[in-house]
């Protein structure tokens, strides 16, 4: 620009002042036209310059932006899969010792080999995952294999040391244990070594029968006597108590008091039929037939499967002249211990004197062919030819 401003100074020297002037307010915008044209080629070339240097790192890093953009994509589209995994159902959890965990993310390097395989692993996130953790292979079902219960002992071949079997035992719950362990026994030691003894009150009743039963037997009778009294003023429930006071006052000839204790069990307590059976045996063996007959019958339904109470009751019966009433109770009896020829007799006698003679002479004959006192054969074999039969000789 300094040239042509010299070559327009020299023009101007030549041609005078006043061309000098003309010229002077014609070159300035030209000067000033040309100066502003110089301003924008350079704009232009810087423009063109950084185009340039762009396009070059674009080219340079277009792999890295490509990888990253590809690496969006898939995160997206991953997460669909999850939805619809989520409405599937639950797989089987895996073991907590191997957790799921997935690879943290290096820039990888400028080469083709290394990002192709970059970009293997990351296309496939899903693929990854089932290496990383390795399920375990499906054990086999086995038929007519009881399952295992808790607290039982199982014995298996372990995978890497075959051969050597491998104890596992499967224990409950510590809370469950704990429930099922058993409470404080009778004999357990307390603090300070102090023993507590916690006694049922059955328990305690038992002790005490056997103590009552070790003094009678050292014959100090009396001794009994009170132990029993005592725990029948404690636990007058108790059957067993007073079904052994009432024997040993039998066997002291303290009759009215046995007779009365067991009176008063009978009323406390109607469940305890053996009482009612006891004191109507006593009773029976004393000739008492209204009395076994009072103790029975209002328990009688009770002992519908007792062969004896179903005699004595039959017995009474007839001893007080109600064979009628008699006879359902043999028959009873018999069905119930059949064979017993003393019952067969009584149950005859009675079937005669109710007016059924045939009968009575079938059962009579049945039991002359039974094993028979000699004395009871010689009044069968009366009986038998007072109704018109034949003592037939028992066979042996």
């Amino acid at each position: 620009m300094s040239l042509i401003n010299q070559v327009l100074q020299n023009v101007e020297a030549r041609q005078g002042g006043a061309a000098t002037d003309g010229w002077a307010g014609q070159v300035k915008p030209v000067l000033s036209h040309q100066s502003t044209s110089g301003g924008w080629v350079k704009r232009l070339v810087w423009g063109l310059v950084l185009l340039a240097l762009a396009g070059w790192l674009l080219t340079i890093n277009w792999p890295m932006l490509a990888a990253r953009l590809h690496t969006g994509q898939q995160t997206v589209s991953s997460q669909q899969p999850t939805v619809v995994a989520a409405l599937k159902p639950a797989e089987p959890v895996r073991d907590a010792a191997t957790p799921d965990v997935h690879p943290a993310w290096t820039p990888p390097q400028l080469t083709k080999s290394l990002f192709s395989a970059w970009q293997s692993e990351t296309a496939s996130p899903v693929a990854t995952r089932a290496k990383s953790v390795t399920p375990a292979p499906p054990v086999p079902a086995k038929t007519g294999v009881a399952p295992q219960i808790e607290g039982e002992f199982t014995i298996k071949p372990a995978a890497q040391a075959a051969g050597n079997p491998v104890v596992s035992a499967i224990e409950p719950p510590l809370d469950v244990a704990n429930a099922l362990k058993p409470g404080r026994t009778e004999d357990e030691s307390g603090p300070k070594g102090i023993v507590n003894k916690q006694i049922r009150p059955e328990q305690e009743v038992n002790v005490q029968i056997q103590r009552a039963v070790d003094q009678e037997q050292k014959g100090r009778l009396n001794e009994a006597l009170g132990i029993l009294r005592q725990v029948l003023n404690t636990s007058p429930q108790s059957e067993d108590a007073r079904q052994l006071l009432a024997a040993y006052l039998f066997e002291s000839k303290q009759e009215q008091e046995a007779v009365a204790v067991l009176q008063s069990g009978i009323k406390q307590f109607p469940g305890q039929i053996g009482l009612s059976k006891s004191l109507a045996k006593w009773q029976m063996a004393r000739g008492q037939s209204e009395a076994v007959l009072q103790t029975l019958k209002p328990a009688a339904n009770l002992f519908i499967q007792d062969a004896e109470v179903q005699w004595m009751l039959a017995m009474a019966y007839q001893q007080t002249g109600q064979h009628a009433a008699a006879l359902p109770h043999f028959e009873r009896a018999i069905t119930l211990r059949p064979g017993h020829a003393p019952w067969i007799v009584a149950y005859a006698i009675s079937l005669q004197a109710a007016g059924q003679p045939a009968q009575a002479l079938q059962q009579l004959q049945q039991a002359y062919n039974l094993p028979l006192s000699d004395r009871l054969s010689e009044f069968v074999g009366q009986r038998i030819r007072q109704l018109g039969g034949t003592a037939v000789v028992r066979s042996e």
